[in-house]
């Protein structure tokens, strides 16, 4: 058998020999304007996409809201070493001893809109509600268990409302970036009167699109030789002063956000048709903003105005204002996974807070901890949906995992309900104001039991996530 495979191996190589001999005679009779011609023939094509994509671009980078900075990483994410095995041990907590093993804050999330994707920071502010900018919008569908039609009585119509929605219905929302703007005197184009710094900034949304004719196809060309594809922009002003409302037309409406329902600002009239037929909703959307003036109180595990000295509240956070994951944790979560299934980014959790050093779900001990200068109530674990089989860099669902593995051995909470998986931990803020930066040490000032009370209070009907 070798033999053969020798032989024929013999005849390929032979082969191969004549026909370079015969390429490089018919080469050599090429001139060289027609070789020059037929390289520029190759290449230009190419480089005129390229440009045509940059001066798009160009245009694009021309209308960054004015006297604003965009926040987020100038450098590669936090999380780009997430899967190193050093990460998946806990370690001792800190002492002048054991100063390179301290317990940190590894990487730093806000998500302006709830459900899309997230912006990482290196440090940020801290308020009562949870990080400043996070979860201040949230998109919306009308629903209705019944069309209207012009005959409809205002009882029939008053049953149409507006109900948030997420990836858990619609995962492609995970493909939505989010760039928040913030205004920041020391940029060039700063006035204190234009209308993007009297706005508190603007967001900046885009999703995957391709516009139909030849401009799209170059979009779609210069994007993919950029590695990237073709997207549809759209803004919407942060948090609009009365007169940008009534300019723009904006209006407040109640919507539905679990079980309570809430006065917000609906900037619908900004949305891309396009956005939800890529989304695939059939229902009327809309895109509202928390009015701080009324944020959801926050009860359950959550300490009391009394103990904390202030109401705890959230925007549009799922249950509590701030969510903490320790990636060891995780990486424990994984271990029980079956070999097939994906690798579990901590991004799929959606956690403000990354933290590094604790041994497993030793988290789950904590009551009171301190990150770097300021304290948190440690209120309760996390009970976890479907949501977190949702990749967060392409929007793709799969369909068991992590919740099935989460289910099967994280049920370790009564207060959840049966057979919910836990992982992470619900966090406040007991001073009003803070700061965290990525770096900051982490304290346990107290420790003590966990009963989540979610299951009591919807009886059964949802559970708390984080989205």
């Amino acid at each position: 058998m070798a033999a053969f495979i020798n032989q024929y191996r013999g005849i390929l190589e032979e082969h191969l020999r004549l026909y370079s001999d015969q390429l490089r005679q018919q080469i050599s009779v090429i001139s060289t304007t027609t070789y020059l011609l037929t390289i520029l023939a190759l290449c230009l094509p190419p480089i005129l996409i390229l440009t045509i994509y940059e001066i798009e671009e160009a245009r694009l980078r021309a209308e960054e809201p004015k006297g604003c900075r965009k926040l987020g990483l100038k450098i590669e994410s936090n999380l780009l070493n997430e899967f190193d095995k050093k990460f998946s041990e806990g370690r001792p907590p800190s002492t002048e001893e054991t100063s390179a093993e301290w317990w940190r804050l590894k990487s730093l999330w806000i998500y302006p809109v709830k459900s899309c994707r997230g912006v990482e920071l290196n440090r940020g502010s801290v308020i009562s509600s949870g990080m400043e900018y996070d979860r201040q919008f949230t998109f919306a569908q009308l629903r209705s268990p019944f069309p209207v039609t012009l005959d409809t009585s205002d009882k029939e119509k008053a049953a149409h409302k507006w109900e948030f929605i997420t990836q858990r219905q619609f995962p492609l929302l995970a493909n939505v970036r989010t760039e928040m703007w913030a205004p920041d005197q020391s940029v060039g184009s700063y006035e204190p009167h234009a209308d993007d710094v009297k706005s508190g900034g603007v967001i900046i949304l885009s999703f995957p699109y391709q516009e139909v004719g030849w401009r799209g196809t170059v979009a779609k060309w210069g994007a993919a030789l950029k590695g990237k594809v073709p997207e549809k922009y759209f803004r919407v002003p942060f948090d609009p002063s009365p007169t940008q409302i009534e300019k723009a037309g904006y209006s407040y409406e109640k919507m539905t956000i679990w079980k309570d329902s809430v006065s917000a600002l609906n900037l619908e009239i900004e949305i891309p048709e396009e956005l939800r037929y890529y989304l695939g909703i059939s229902n009327k959307l809309g895109l509202f903003r928390i009015d701080n003036s009324k944020l959801r109180e926050v009860h359950r595990n959550a300490p009391t105005k009394a103990t904390l000295g202030y109401q705890p509240v959230t925007g549009f956070q799922d249950a509590y204002p701030l969510h903490l994951v320790n990636l060891a944790s995780i990486r424990d979560v994984e271990r029980q996974m079956p070999k097939d299934s994906p690798r579990l980014s901590a991004a799929r959790f959606r956690a403000n807070l990354i933290i590094t050093g604790p041994d497993a779900y030793l988290e789950e001990s904590w009551r009171r901890i301190k990150i770097g200068f300021y304290e948190y109530d440690v209120s309760c674990r996390t009970a976890r949906c479907k949501m977190p089989n949702v990749d967060q860099e392409n929007g793709e669902r799969h369909p068991s995992e992590p919740d099935k593995t989460l289910r099967s051995f994280r049920n370790v909470d009564e207060g959840t309900g049966p057979n919910i998986g836990c992982l992470g931990m619900q966090m406040v803020p007991v001073a009003k104001e803070g700061s965290l930066r990525v770096g900051d040490e982490i304290t346990v000032l107290e420790v003590g039991e966990h009963l989540n009370t979610i299951w009591v209070e919807l009886k059964g009907s949802s559970q708390e996530d984080v989205d």
